[in-house]
């Protein structure tokens, strides 16, 4: 297919997949929960010719020459379809209708940029050698998450020799493409550390064992693990992000609670914050002569691009965008990623697409006035077909 093609066909579907973008936003569903999103995605998969499969209960795939499969090239695409478990606060036409439920992490427009591919290859399909598989990954977010490491033990991957995923990003300047080889996204560990003291009355803190106390001087030992333990070198970010204790003020407490994630990018990294926030721990629980456990939770691990497909992402992105508009600034990101699931298994690629706007306090991902730009569908889409092309291209002739 040519450039020209492409461009006379996003003239006439982008307005379409916009309009779908503000339907997906008003109707957002929380992980394993996208019924509705599926319903939507195979109804226009069916109509230009696909055969979708469901996967992982919600999700779907669907390929564009299924008679192809296994005897060519095969790459895959992803998109994310989950909203988070938040209110939205903007006065948008399409708000969400759902109390609770928002798309502030652009998934919705990520969806709309894999329906807007799976029409110009559906246009074209006959001058494609080689297959290009659709992946639409339902529970991407956190806390229902995991949904690629269920499409990955489903056999989503079975047959793909490489796959990519993006993802718009209002850190970085519109219209920018950023990415990087190797580690993108980091590991998780989330950690829950409760502290057992004596309570009573706060008049007479002689008596207690105030774990108030205790929390406050162990929420300021655990910021040493990153700045006095890891050097210069950095790869790690701690932070704790909830303490809770008592529900008065006359009585110290028996037990405080802290919540916290930690991020990384090698395990070795990993494994050295993980030892000393125990020796932390242990000393202010002596320090204090209180009780300190600890909880553990591994999140998603750390997200790798594999070097030749992040080098095919870079190149077309120059190709398409300019090579001004390409670098891989301010990468990698403490952020975690169930992509990781994918490059995990084959060679893979993820990268950004910067969506602040010139002069503005862009709402980032996460917070409540987010929107995804709608300008950035095009803009995926053209990637997204660029890399089809070139890659069906370079594997077919490996």
């Amino acid at each position: 297919m040519s450039w020209n093609d492409l461009e006379a066909t996003l003239r006439t579907l982008v307005p379409e997949l916009r309009a779908i973008r503000h339907d997906l936003h008003k109707h957002p569903e929380l992980g394993f929960e996208e019924v509705r999103t599926q319903a939507l995605i195979k109804s226009w998969l069916l109509a230009r010719g696909y055969t979708p499969k469901v996967s992982a209960k919600t999700g779907l795939y669907a390929d564009l020459h299924p008679a192809q499969h296994g005897s060519g090239p095969t790459i895959a695409l992803r998109t994310d379809l989950d909203c988070l478990p938040m209110q939205e606060h903007t006065e948008l036409p399409y708000r969400s209708v759902h109390s609770g439920q928002a798309h502030k992490c652009g998934h919705d427009g990520h969806t709309a940029i894999l329906l807007g591919v799976a029409d110009v290859l559906a246009r074209h399909r006959e001058q494609i050698a080689g297959n290009v598989r659709l992946v639409f990954q339902p529970a991407e977010e956190g806390v229902q998450g995991g949904g690629a490491k269920v499409m990955v033990a489903e056999g989503v991957l079975k047959g793909v020799n490489e796959i990519y995923g993006l993802h718009s990003w209002p850190g970085y300047p519109l219209g920018d493409l950023r990415v990087c080889a190797g580690p993108i996204m980091a590991k998780l560990h989330n950690f829950e550390i409760t502290i057992r003291g004596k309570g009573g009355h706060g008049s007479q803190p002689q008596l207690c064992r105030d774990p108030i106390v205790a929390g406050a001087q162990l929420v300021s030992a655990l910021q040493t693990v990153v700045s006095r333990d890891l050097g210069y070198e950095g790869g790690a970010v701690l932070s704790v992000t909830a303490f809770q204790a008592g529900t008065t003020d006359n009585v110290i407490p028996e037990r405080a609670r802290l919540l916290g994630t930690i991020r990384s990018f090698e395990p070795a990294v990993s494994e050295r914050v993980l030892r000393r926030m125990q020796t932390i721990l242990d000393g202010v629980a002596a320090t204090f002569e209180v009780e300190i456990s600890c909880e553990l939770t591994a999140g998603y691990p750390v997200l790798r691009n594999h070097p030749r497909c992040a080098a095919a992402v870079a190149r077309i992105g120059a190709a398409i965008l300019g090579e001004a508009k390409v670098s891989n600034a301010g990468l990698p990101m403490a952020g975690g990623e169930d992509f990781a699931y994918f490059a995990s298994q084959i060679p893979a690629a993820y990268f950004f697409l910067g969506a602040k706007l010139p002069g503005q306090d862009t709402p980032v991902c996460h917070h409540p006035d987010f929107d995804f730009d709608d300008s950035l569908i095009p803009v995926g889409i053209r990637l997204f077909v660029g890399l089809v092309r070139d890659r069906l291209q370079a594997l077919g002739t490996d």
